[in-house]
């Protein structure tokens, strides 16, 4: 059995339609996508699809404003969107992680840290930029080592919560893809992964004296700058290999 799918995507957005493992083929605008093509919508476009009963898909959509900050960040500017191509070749490592991030929104969206949404949105954009033969432009290293800069001051002051990835590339005008390149580079790791490292040595810093401010755990915790207190105790034990109810215990 087909489905034939009708709609039309939101209004002032950009959805991209991310294949499901399991999906082999969709007809889509009178031709078949594979398992590897992202689709996209643009606004005031039909949404139709025909597609057999292995259809899963998972879509993100995201505003028109949004795109062309990105695009600006990557050196293209006053690019009309209708120039880019409706469907594009994804690596898959690129699919991987859109599935992944996807599904933990839909199923525990409060698991998902916006940096990591914010990442997955400048990869998608990236690949389909790229799709028309355009490169994103090289980026000045001074101005990675300046958002580097800030963060490292940040974390030093203990300020690590109220860091905002997607700000500080705004303001030093480089692409999120960019500043990953530089913290892979100098850490050998990315910066949400750095970052939410800094942030749980934070919190453990405050656990260890938790006893003498009278301070509960979730008040460190919303402190360090995460909401979720069951993914903040798994992190926390991941790190340190003790949940933070047994820090403060020892510390008390």
């Amino acid at each position: 059995m087909n489905f034939d799918q009708r709609g039309a995507p939101p209004q002032g957005k950009v959805t991209f339609t991310i294949p499901g493992e399991k999906l082999n083929e969709l007809w889509w605008r009178d031709q078949f996508t594979s398992s590897s093509d992202v689709l996209v919508y643009l606004p005031k476009t039909e949404l139709r699809s025909i597609s057999a009963q292995d259809f899963e898909v998972y879509l993100i959509a995201v505003d028109v404003p949004v795109i062309e900050e990105y695009l600006e960040r990557c050196g293209f500017r006053e690019i009309e969107l209708a120039r880019f191509p409706s469907v594009f070749r994804a690596p898959d490592h690129v699919l991987r992680n859109a599935r992944a991030v996807l599904g933990r929104l839909g199923r525990h969206p409060r698991f998902v840290d916006p940096c990591s949404l914010d990442a997955l949105v400048e990869e998608l954009v990236t690949c389909w930029v790229m799709q028309t033969g355009l490169q994103p432009r090289q980026v000045a290293p001074s101005s990675s080592r300046f958002v580097i800069e800030e963060i490292l001051a940040s974390i030093a002051s203990g300020d690590a919560a109220d860091i905002r990835i997607s700000t500080l590339c705004q303001k030093a005008n480089i692409s999120r893809r960019a500043l990953e390149i530089a913290f892979h580079d100098k850490f050998g790791t990315g910066p949400s992964a750095f970052l939410k490292s800094a942030r749980l040595a934070q919190a453990r810093r405050k656990l260890q004296t938790a006893s003498e401010a009278a301070r509960s755990i979730a008040d460190i915790m919303d402190e360090a700058g995460f909401s979720h207190v069951g993914q903040f105790a798994l992190d926390y034990r991941k790190m340190f290999g003790e949940r933070p109810s047994d820090t403060v215990k020892r510390y008390s």
